[in-house]
């Protein structure tokens, strides 16, 4: 059986998303949604190197840096950090 993948923000995500233009939001979500369908999502994702099990990916000139959370069937991809690639 396949893992399903959902993101969830945390607190920090949350304030970084919301004080991003709302197209870049709509870009954002229409391309996170396209991830949780898709079978491995993390193969579009870049491991960051130093720290651990985190990954970035990238939509546009747009950072968003994820934590995988494996809960056996579920995986939670918790998002905890959004931002332009210059202050990421």
């Amino acid at each position: 059986m396949s893992k399903k993948y959902e993101f969830q923000f945390s607190g920090n995500a949350e304030k970084d998303f919301a004080s991003l233009e709302n197209d870049v939001k709509k870009r954002i979500l229409k391309k996170l949604a396209y991830f949780e369908k898709v079978e491995e999502p993390l193969s579009f994702a870049k491991k960051l190197t130093g720290l651990e099990d985190n990954f970035s990916f990238r939509i546009g000139d747009y950072r968003v840096i994820v934590s995988p959370q494996d809960k056996k069937t579920l995986v939670i991809l918790v998002i905890l950090k959004i931002g332009h690639r210059r202050e990421i």
